[in-house]
This record gives C-alpha cells, structure tokens and sequence, in this order.
C-alpha cells in the first residue's frame, strides 16, 4: 500500500471509532421515521454533514415541505464554506478537481486535523483525500447497517429511542456553549423558534430560528 494511502487512512481511523455510533443512530432514526434504505442512504451520499441529516429526519417526520428543510440545512451547513476557504490558501499545489473533493466532503473533525497537518507543509492530497473516502465510505455504510437494525425494534420507545434525536441534538449543543456568542445564538435561536412555532409559523419556525441564532452570534461575535 502506499505511504500517501496508509497515512489517510492512520488520520481517518480515530474519526471512523467516533463515528460509529452516531452513523448507526442516523439509519436507525431515519428507518423509525418511515423513510426507505434508499432515501436514509440518499441523504448520507448528498448531505454528508451529521446534524443537519439527523435534523432533515426530524423535519420529515414532523411533515416539513422540502423548501424548509433545503433552507435549513443551508443554514446549519453554511459553516463549511467557510472552513473551506480558511484551507484553501494552504493548496495552491491543488488541481481545482482535488479541491472540489475535499470541500464536498470536509467536516467538522476532517476540518480539525487538515488545520493540524497543512500549516505543518504536510498537504498530500492522496493522504488527505484518501482520509476523506475513508470517512465518506464509512458514513454511508453505517447509515445502511443502521437502518436494518431499527427494522429489528418494534418497539424503539421501551428502548429510550424515542429520546435519541432530542438528546444528538442536546449532546452536539452544549460542548458548542462555552462562550457567551455561542450561548448566545443558542438561546435566542430556541426562543424565537418556539414563539414562532406557538404563533403558527409551523416548521418554518425551525429554519428561522436557526437563522436569527446564527446572526445574533456572529453579531455579538464581532463585537467581542
């Protein structure tokens, strides 16, 4: 195997372990929603961005339209332009194909390690896109095996996993709030969600909401 292979795929594995979990819980949430293998295995070929496909299933489930979902999963994967463009200075020595694949399907931890290794000169495309395949391939498989494994629970409530969504949510929030733009955003996007769901806005209220957090914290983030 060659080195440039087996160095992506020593950056990927620890990615892979964490993964695991959260991939399997997305198949089998989406299959205990109603969706079909192929709509669950859609959305992690398309998407490929863990919250907002856990937040598209929760949108379906509640009977979203399309528009809404498309407007939110905007919002929430917005970021990733821009930890796209903080990378692309450091690859120049890119063809323009090699950085269209690692921006479709950078995320957040890939992100993490790509600000480690390409500051370092250490910008091997093979190893960093091989990482990427590695951590694409797995994701779309564990949404598959996930799927099959909720088709085993008749019952996901005896389970607690009528609680799993709210609490993926909860669990990807808080590590989020430790400063006060980031608790900031949170509050005010929550708050303007639930007045606007109270006031008839529907699963619209859903997509402004994460709108007005967004912009609040970057806002306040300026001004800090």
């Amino acid at each position: 195997m060659d080195q440039p292979i087996k160095k992506g795929l020593k950056w990927a594995s620890p990615i892979i372990l964490g993964v695991i979990p959260i991939g399997m819980t997305y198949g089998l949430l989406a299959q205990q929603a109603g969706l079909s293998v192929w709509t669950t295995l859609g959305l992690s070929i398309l998407v490929f961005a863990g919250a907002s496909q856990f937040m598209a299933v929760s949108m379906m489930q509640a009977g979203a339209g399309a528009l809404v979902i498309i407007a939110a999963t905007f919002v929430i994967n917005f970021r990733h332009v821009l930890m796209s463009a903080s990378l692309a200075p450091l690859l120049s020595p890119w063809s323009r194909f090699q950085r269209l694949l690692l921006g479709a399907t950078l995320t957040d931890e890939s992100f993490v390690l790509h600000s480690l290794h390409f500051p370092q000169g250490d910008t091997d495309p093979i190893a960093a896109l091989t990482m990427q395949f590695a951590m694409y391939v797995t994701w779309c498989s564990l949404s598959v095996i996930g799927f099959y494994l909720g088709a085993l629970i008749e019952r996901p409530e005896v389970w607690g996993l009528d609680f799993v969504l709210p609490a993926m949510f909860i669990g990807l929030l808080l590590p989020s709030c430790r400063r006060r733009p980031a608790v900031f955003a949170a509050m005010s996007g929550g708050a303007v969600s639930v007045a606007l769901y109270l006031l008839g806005a529907g699963n619209w209220a859903v997509f402004l909401g994460a709108l007005t957090g967004a912009t609040a914290g970057t806002l306040l983030e300026e001004r800090a």
